[in-house]
Order: structure tokens, then C-alpha cells, then sequence
């Protein structure tokens, strides 16, 4: 009687599972299939405005993630329409840097990034398929319980299982010894950028006759993570006290931002640029190469882009200065 109540919970069992996947798939296939993004085309220009063209055209405002810049300038390249120039690298001296084909084609990408983002996370509710096994045991319990009559009583008693106790002790090792350990194989330590550690640091500059001019701004430093003792750690064991020190980390700088911007500068004067301490007006327009940012951990910007036959040469100067045989790239 047992078995047969057994096999017949399992069926039923099997069969609540099977179903409660088979229904709940062919929901979450539905909604992933009819998802979409409600924002209309005006959203998704204004972000290729400001996240795409604004910036790659004027960078970021002090920020770490100085990669995205060029990740926003590659996005504007990725387009292609015919007839229209939408790389924003080719457009950052242009007066009508935003063309509105290239917005809403950009826009596009946005929008169709965004319905990724929300159909992935959609499907994880495939994961809710782990709840059929509890349908499962659901089902099982069902059946045993409409089956279990006359001998819902005649349970087996429970076996009492002695287990010999081991009287062995595993010595552990000494904390002190361990964090030794953990410290002598910790990866060996890497540098990495940072803010805020000094001030940031900003360096003038301007030609022969000051008609251009602008300024090297620099707020990024070279970090690492220093250790230092900060304590003492005690153990005792058969009566015996063992100390350890304690270790902890902080973040301490390899290149304050200055050094970036007077390597930078160095470049800058290359482009027939003499160091000031002032300048006669304001410098609002950024020299648009990530490479800068990315390379030089720097922004250049100048107080103008062209004069009456194109694009300064001084100014395309300072866009290839990266690129400047003889200096050593950073």
C-alpha cells in the first residue's frame, strides 16, 4: 500500500511541476516578448544631446569614469546616414554640432539599449521556476495524505543511531600566523585613479598675442592602497599569549593631479603656447579628443575653435598633441 501511495505521489507531484513550468514560461515568454520603453522621441534625442554629443563635445565635470567620454564619441561615430556626418568627432568645431538625424538615430540606440536592459531582467523571472519543485512536494503531499486511511497510524518507529563522539581536537593555527599568510599572498598593489585626495590644479596658458588662450585643468591623482599597522591582535593557547600586528589600508598618492597638468603643459607649449598667470576672458570650449582625458588626465579647453579660414592651427595643435612625437605618452 505504501508504494502504490508513493508512485502515485510522485505522478501527482510530477504533474502540478510540469505544469506550473509550462504555464509560468509561456507567461514570462509573453511579457518579454510585448515589453517596450514608454518614453516618447523627445526623451531619447535629449539623452544623445547630453550623454552622447554633449559629452563627447565638452567632457565630464570632474568625473573618475573619464573612459565614458570616449565611449559617448564611438556611439556618435557608430551611426551611419547618408549624406550627414554624425561623428561627433568630426562635428566639435562645427557651430551646428547636433544634427537632429544624428539625435534621434543616437536616440535609437539609447532606446533599444534600454529595452535590452529591461527584457534582461525580465527573464530572470524564469527563475521563478524553482517554485514548481515546491508544487512538487505540494502534489506528493496531496496524494499521500488522500491515500493514507487505515494505516495513517502504523508508522515505523524512529531508529535511534548512536554516533561515537571523536574526542580528537584539529589544532587551528595561530590568528597571527594567518593574517601573516593572508598578507604574504595578497596580489601585489595596483594604482588607480582618484579624487579628491588633493585640490584640483589648473594651469593658464596663451599664444604670441593672447587673441587665443585657455586653460589646463587637471583633477585626477595616481592612488594606491598603502598598508600601515593600525593595532595589535593577542591569542592564547595552553596558557601561552601570542600578539600579532594588525594591518589596515589606506588609500595614499603615487601623482598628485599637478603633475598631470605640468606634464600636460609641456605639451601644450609644443603648440607654440607660453605659460600666464591670467588670461583676458573666459575659456569655455573644450579641446574634444578623449584621449586627453583618457591619456593625459587632463581637460584643454580655449577660449575659441576657429578664425576666418577654419579651424585654428594652433587649436588642431592641441588636438593631436597626444599624439606629439618625442614626448613620452602617459
Amino acid at each position: 500500500m505504501s508504494s502504490k501511495r508513493g508512485t502515485f505521489g510522485l505522478v501527482i507531484g510530477g504533474l502540478f511541476g510540469v505544469s506550473s513550468i509550462v504555464l509560468w514560461t509561456l507567461y514570462v515568454n509573453r511579457i518579454v516578448k510585448t515589453a517596450h520603453v514608454s518614453e516618447g522621441v523627445n526623451h531619447w534625442v535629449n539623452l544623445a544631446r547630453d550623454e552622447a554629443y554633449g559629452l563627447c563635445y565638452d567632457g565630464c565635470s570632474d568625473c573618475l569614469d573619464v573612459e565614458s567620454i570616449g565611449k559617448a564619441c564611438r556611439m556618435t561615430a557608430s551611426v551611419n546616414i547618408s549624406g550627414v556626418v554624425c561623428n561627433a568627432s568630426k562635428m566639435w568645431t562645427w557651430a551646428d554640432r547636433y544634427p537632429l538625424e544624428c539625435l534621434i538615430a543616437v536616440g535609437e540606440i539609447f532606446k533599444a539599449d534600454a529595452l535590452w536592459w529591461k527584457r534582461f531582467w525580465l527573464r530572470a523571472l524564469y527563475l521563478l521556476n524553482v517554485g514548481s519543485v515546491l508544487f512538487f512536494v505540494l502534489g506528493c503531499w496531496v496524494a499521500e495524505g488522500t491515500l493514507a486511511v487505515c494505516d495513517s497510524f502504523n508508522l515505523a518507529k524512529p531508529r535511534l543511531v548512536q554516533r561515537r563522539r571523536s574526542n580528537s581536537r584539529t589544532p587551528l593555527l595561530n590568528p597571527g600566523v594567518i593574517l601573516l599568510l593572508a598578507i604574504a599572498f595578497l596580489p601585489p598593489v595596483a594604482a588607480y585613479r582618484c579624487m579628491y585626495m588633493n585640490p584640483a590644479q589648473n594651469q593658464l596658458f596663451a599664444n604670441a598675442d593672447d587673441s587665443l588662450y585657455g586653460v589646463i585643468h587637471g583633477w585626477l591623482s595616481d592612488c594606491y592602497d598603502g598598508t600601515y599597522s593600525c593595532g595589535e591582535s593577542c591569542s592564547t593557547s595552553d596558557g601561552k599569549s601570542t600578539c600579532g600586528a594588525i594591518w589596515c589600508s589606506q588609500p595614499r598618492i603615487n601623482r598628485p593631479p599637478s603633475y598631470y597638468v605640468n606634464s600636460a603643459a609641456r605639451r601644450v607649449q609644443n603648440c607654440d603656447f607660453r605659460l600666464v598667470d591670467a588670461v583676458p576672458g573666459m575659456v569655455d570650449k573644450r579641446i574634444a579628443n578623449p584621449r586627453i582625458e583618457g591619456r593625459l588626465w587632463v581637460k584643454v579647453s580655449v577660449n575659441r575653435f576657429n578664425g576666418s579660414e577654419g579651424v585654428l592651427q594652433q587649436v588642431q595643435c592641441l588636438y593631436d598633441m597626444i599624439n606629439i612625437p618625442g614626448l613620452m605618452e602617459l
